[in-house]
C-alpha cells in the first residue's frame, strides 16, 4: 500500500485481546463468582491454572501455574472447570465482529487475533477509533471486556495491547515504536539473564556433571533454542516482512521441531 507520492505507508495493525477471557465467561454466567478470585482449571495435585481472573491475579496467580502453587498464594482460589466449546462460541461470536472491519484476521487463539484495519471494509479509516468500536461491539455482545493495541507490526501491537489492560488500548505510533522496542529487547536481555542464571544453578544442583564453568549448561542452550523457535517461526517477529495470515481455524499451526536438532542445541 503506497500514498499519493508512490512511498509505502505503514500498515495499521490492530491486537484484540480479551480480558481473562475463560475466567470472565464464567463469572458473566455465573453471578455469584463475580468480585471472587476464580481460576478456570482443576484443583488437582498435578493440575494447571488455564486462566485466571483479575481478582486471583492480584495474590499472583496467573495462567499456566500449577494449582496447588496458586492455591497456596491464594488460600480462597475458587476452581471452575473448563468449558471450551463455550469459549468456542464466544470467539466465533466476536470473530463475525471483526470480520465486519477487515477479512484480514490472524488468530492466535480462542480470545486474541491481530487484525490488518490498512484497508477497512466500512466506516472511519482511523486505526484507534476502529479499535474503539471493535471493543465496543464485543463488549454489547457478549459482554465482556476486550484490550487493544494499534500499532504498525505485530510485535508492537501485542506489545501495545497490554498497557491499559483491562478493557483498555494504547496506542504505539511509528515516531516512538524504535524506543518501544529497544525498552523491549532490554527487559529479554534482562529476564534471560536472570532465568540462565536460576537454570544453570538447578542444573548443578540436579545432575552430576562437573559444576561452575565446566557444566556447560545454561545460556547457551537456552539461547540456541530461542534462536531456533524464532527461525522455525518468522511470523512471531512481527518484523517488516510478516504480514497478517487469513487462517480460518482459530489457533497457528502446530509447531514441529526434528528432535534431532533440538537434541544437537542441548548437547552444545
Amino acid at each position: 500500500m503506497t500514498n499519493d507520492e508512490g512511498s509505502e505507508r505503514p500498515r495499521k495493525i490492530v491486537h484484540v485481546d480479551m480480558d481473562a477471557f475463560y475466567a470472565s465467561v464464567e463469572q458473566r454466567d455465573n453471578p455469584d463468582l463475580r468480585g471472587l478470585p476464580v481460576a478456570v482449571g482443576y484443583p488437582a495435585a498435578r493440575g494447571v491454572v488455564a486462566a485466571a481472573s483479575y481478582e486471583a491475579r492480584k495474590f499472583g496467580v496467573h495462567s499456566a501455574m500449577a494449582s496447588v502453587i496458586a492455591k497456596r498464594k491464594c488460600p480462597d482460589l475458587i476452581f471452575v472447570k473448563p468449558r471450551f466449546e463455550g469459549y468456542k462460541a464466544i470467539s466465533l461470536q466476536i470473530r463475525a465482529i471483526f470480520a465486519e472491519y477487515t477479512p484480514m484476521i490472524e488468530p492466535l487463539s480462542l480470545d486474541e487475533a491481530y487484525l490488518d484495519v490498512s484497508e477497512i471494509l466500512k466506516g472511519t479509516e482511523i486505526a484507534t477509533v476502529i479499535a474503539q468500536e471493535i471493543r465496543a461491539k464485543i463488549k454489547a455482545t457478549t459482554e465482556l471486556s476486550a484490550s487493544a493495541g494499534i500499532s504498525y507490526n505485530k510485535f508492537l501491537a501485542k506489545m501495545a495491547s497490554g498497557q491499559n489492560k483491562p478493557d483498555g488500548q494504547f496506542v504505539i505510533t511509528p515516531k516512538n515504536g524504535p524506543a518501544c522496542r529497544a525498552a523491549s529487547d532490554q527487559e529479554v536481555s534482562r529476564r534471560r539473564a536472570r532465568h540462565s542464571r536460576k537454570d544453570a544453578s538447578a542444573w548443578d544442583r540436579n545432575t552430576r556433571r562437573p559444576q561452575g564453568a565446566d557444566a556447560r549448561v545454561s545460556g547457551g542452550a537456552f539461547r540456541g533454542v530461542g534462536a531456533m523457535f524464532l527461525r522455525y517461526c518468522p511470523w512471531y517477529q512481527g518484523g517488516p516482512g510478516a504480514k497478517i495470515r487469513r487462517r480460518g481455524r482459530h489457533v497457528p499451526p502446530r509447531i514441529s521441531i526434528p528432535l534431532r536438532r533440538l537434541a544437537k542445541v542441548f548437547s552444545r
